[in-house]
């Protein structure tokens, strides 16, 4: 899994054909999200399980801008402290 800012996930997805497609899931480390191959074993049995963190699986043959304006829902805001 790679811990991924939007772009850099949507450039991966933007090059992944339908037989090799991005299976992409929530980040705890803010302004992030996991980006994987789907096809491997363990990503199947995730995709096939129900993982509550998987927010889909896509490839660019889809319509990427409205994968990136889904996807953008579920990037966490950097969290800044600001001191008293």
């Amino acid at each position: 899994m790679g811990h991924l800012n939007l772009e850099s996930t949507m450039g991966r997805i933007k090059t992944a054909t339908p037989d090799s497609q991005i299976a992409v899931s929530r980040s705890d480390i803010d302004g992030n999200l996991n980006s994987f191959f789907a096809a491997t074993v363990i990503s199947k049995k995730l995709i096939a399980d129900g993982d509550p963190a998987l927010i889909g699986v896509y490839d660019g043959t889809m319509n990427l801008e409205a994968v990136k304006k889904h996807l953008s829902g579920f990037v966490k805001p950097f969290c800044v402290e600001v001191e008293a």
